[in-house]
């Protein structure tokens, strides 16, 4: 990709309708991921097997549906599919306060309703790319990434807080009410916004695939494309190495810190806030260093995850607060420049499911390293455990210097539209 132009100072008013809603949307799908394990610890019992199962439900679905998502996506309006996806969301939502009310909640069904939530989340996810390149120019891709990874990180520094004081005011389930009502919030500013249409290429319209077909030209252009199968591996490794961290960094902190409740709250909300500013920062990242050398320089930036290993208890506990802080800017910073880069890299109609197929595999690496790290922390003791899984995480890392984008400055632009509908009309063989 040739050095960017700076973005136009002010982003459409249709994008601003899409942040608004897509704002709303996170802040209570990011409470209500909270308020469903208070609910089933507080109100149902729930052991240590069932708050397994219902994390398990919430991000199953991209490993159920991931590549089907990403099919459908593609060839549906994104903005219909996306108000669907929201209200569908809404009313399984509302459900829990439903059940709570008359007393026939139970476990079961609130695996339902993160299950019917995940998937919802899927294609909801698969479809918002294509839509964002109908609501912005080309040259404010950077800006408009820039402001969803921004608020994305911003509402997990929120939500797990704004839930506790949901659930203490007004019980979890009820709590639960306000997710269903910011789905509805998002549908209606989708309804609002009046997309550019795109004219489909006569090639691809006179092009009849089936189903399984779709699926396949997706999983084929990440699999034959050097840059996109590179970053498909690398998310993969690096989310096994992370969710490893996710996993033992509260019963680091607790038991071999010794930290107290509260500051156990503000270290993990610190990864938030370096995801805040890394989002931000991200295009001007870009634009100075380029869309390769940044994205290099953020993920050797990252490895500073190891400092974590360097906490103790007291004050030694900053080690830990400077690696979240800094590995977490870094890592959506560089979530902001490549996604970016893929929006315009990918052709249009194969948005979906290129994206579906790299969040497949980076999503089905993080139940496997949530077994292992655990089976590892009993094993050999939660530091020795962290060590290995931000290790691991570090590899993927330092792979980056000596990847396809060694020498770089710049990603590279899109393929000849020739190229692409070869990729997409062969089967994989």
């Amino acid at each position: 990709m040739n050095r960017e132009r700076r973005a136009s100072p002010r982003l459409p008013r249709a994008f601003q309708v899409l942040w608004f809603g897509e704002a709303v949307s996170l802040f209570g799908t990011a409470t209500t991921a909270t308020l469903l394990s208070l609910l089933a610890a507080t109100q149902l019992d729930a052991g240590p097997g069932w708050m397994g199962i219902l994390a398990a439900a919430s991000w199953s679905p991209w490993l159920i549906l991931g590549l089907p998502a990403g099919a459908l996506a593609d060839r549906w309006p994104p903005r219909t599919t996306m108000i669907a996806s929201d209200v569908v969301a809404a009313t399984a939502a509302a459900t829990v306060p439903l059940l709570w009310v008359t007393g026939t909640l139970s476990l079961a069904a609130l695996v339902a309703v993160a299950f019917v939530i995940g998937s919802c989340a899927v294609l909801f996810r698969a479809a918002l790319p294509r839509l964002v390149t109908r609501v912005v120019d080309a040259d404010q891709l950077a800006t408009a990434n820039s402001m969803l990874y921004a608020t994305e990180s911003a509402s997990t520094i929120v939500g797990p807080g704004l839930a506790g004081l949901i659930a203490q005011a007004v019980s979890a389930a009820l709590g639960v009410l306000l997710d269903a009502i910011s789905f509805l919030i998002s549908a209606a500013c989708l309804a609002r916004i009046r997309p550019a249409s795109r004219a489909p290429d006569h090639a691809l319209a006179v092009l009849e695939e089936s189903f399984i077909q779709r699926i396949r030209a997706g999983v084929t252009v990440v699999a034959r494309d050097r840059y996109l199968r590179y970053f498909a591996g690398l998310a993969a490794v690096q989310n096994f190495g992370l969710t490893g961290l996710l996993t033992l960094q509260v019963l680091f902190l607790v038991d071999e810190l010794a930290a107290p409740q509260a500051v156990t709250g503000l270290v993990l909300a610190t990864g938030g806030v370096g995801g805040v500013i890394g989002g931000l920062l991200g295009p001007h990242i870009a634009r100075r260093l380029g869309t390769a050398r940044g994205p290099i320089t953020l993920q050797l930036t990252s490895c500073s995850c190891l400092l974590v290993l360097l906490a103790d208890p007291g004050a030694g506990v900053a080690w830990m607060v400077a690696g979240l802080l800094l590995c977490e800017f870094a890592i959506v910073a560089d979530n902001v420049i490549r996604s970016t880069w893929r929006l315009t890299y990918v052709p249009d109609h194969l948005q979906a499911r290129v994206s579906t197929t790299i969040q497949m595999l980076a999503f089905a690496a993080m139940p496997a390293s949530g077994l292992a790290s655990g089976w590892l922390g009993q094993q050999l003791g939660i530091r020795t455990a962290l060590a290995i899984m931000l290790g691991i995480y570090v590899t993927g890392a330092l792979t980056m210097p000596f990847g396809p984008l060694k020498g770089r400055r710049d990603l590279p632009t899109p393929p000849r539209p020739s190229r692409v509908l070869e990729r997409t009309a062969s089967p994989a063989r």
